[in-house]
């Protein structure tokens, strides 16, 4: 579950990877990015929006397929020729992400997408596609494609953002090797995971979790929450620290786990959260990039401008594969397998 196969990118220099970005296209003036994916892709996508933002100086707008279809009025009042629509879909055949850009392409908005599959049906309908380069999942809860979905997605924020004169050549290389250590530290990071786990005896018995971020973090949440979810095959909640006192937090009782996130925003009411949960005798667990010390804590390197996404996401992913093995269970099991071909998913 953890090949560290979507590392390739960060093999080469700086300069290099940055070439592998060329996208033929001109976007140097682009103003406004609509994205549209499912699940962990528009996970990555929710993750990343505001780093892209930030760096380039640019509007990003994150869409499931049905709410970009039906909800997205805003995108009519963009300029064409400074606005582009990017689909992210692993395996190029996610038929909302199709029909969702396919809704959009006679509008005459530039088209970008992500896949890890050449020739596949979206790339044949973008202008423009960003290749993750990952070798097949094993797993029905993906997980190298998470993590190489928002390395693409970083390293095209800072490409975008230096070709548009918005960063210096030092801030480039301050940002890349921010990246390229953080994938370095991957596998410590996982290790120390699972040997806090061992030692926990995490998850035993779980049959719920709540998966608490914030800021760039609140979409690991989100993902947190998903990847639970398929390899447990158990409700989980996901919330951002300030929401979760508005009501979510009425449900928590003696069986109750809390995932909680800290990478220092909001870390007051993240501390305090992990405090309270502690004098309840909740199954508390804090990833934490502030360095504190607890039985219950995680500890991960802080890493300031990408806030440690891709290893705090390292520390989720397994988590998540940990916890099924820890009760016994496949995280790969039948579980509602067929739904996805009765609601024909994917295109063929």
């Amino acid at each position: 579950m953890f090949e560290s196969v979507m590392w390739k990118y960060m093999k080469e220099e700086k300069d290099l990877l940055l070439k592998t970005f060329n996208t033929k296209l001109e976007i140097l003036d682009m103003e406004a990015l609509y994205i549209v994916a499912h699940g962990s892709s528009y996970n990555a996508a929710s993750a990343i929006a505001p780093f892209l933002s930030k760096w380039a100086k640019i509007r990003v707008y994150v869409y499931t397929p049905s709410a970009f279809i039906n909800n997205c009025i805003s995108i009519q009042y963009e300029k064409k020729e400074t606005t582009c629509v990017m689909g992210i879909s692993q395996t190029g055949t996610s038929r909302g992400v199709l029909e969702a850009i396919e809704s959009i392409r006679p509008e005459g908005f530039k088209i970008l997408s992500i896949t890890n599959e050449k020739d596949s049906p979206i790339e044949k309908i973008s202008d423009c596609t960003y290749y993750l380069q990952v070798n097949e999942e094993e797993s029905n809860a993906k997980t190298k494609g998470y993590s190489a979905t928002l390395v693409v997605l970083l390293a095209m924020s800072i490409q975008m953002a230096f070709e548009k004169k918005q960063i210096s050549i030092d801030t480039l290389n301050e940002l890349m090797d921010e990246i390229k250590n953080q994938i370095q530290d991957i596998p410590d990071c996982i290790e120390n995971t699972i040997q806090w786990c061992l030692k926990n005896n995490y998850g035993k018995n779980m049959n719920n979790i709540y998966v608490i971020g914030n800021g760039m973090n609140f979409a690991t949440a989100m993902e947190g929450q998903l990847k639970l979810m398929e390899t447990q095959c158990i409700p989980t909640m996901f919330s951002d620290i300030i929401e979760f006192s508005h009501g979510m937090h009425r449900s928590l009782n003696e069986e109750s786990f809390v995932l909680l996130i800290n990478d220092g925003t909001n870390e007051d009411l993240m501390n305090k959260t992990f405090d309270y949960c502690k004098t309840k005798k909740y199954n508390i667990c804090m990833i934490d990039t502030k360095n504190h010390t607890d039985d219950q804590i995680i500890n991960v390197k802080d890493y300031k401008h990408t806030h440690s996404i891709l290893l705090i996401t390292s520390v989720i992913q397994a988590i998540s594969a940990f916890v099924p093995e820890n009760n016994g269970t496949d995280p790969n099991r039948d579980a509602n397998n067929d739904y996805t071909d009765w609601m024909e998913t994917r295109v063929l």
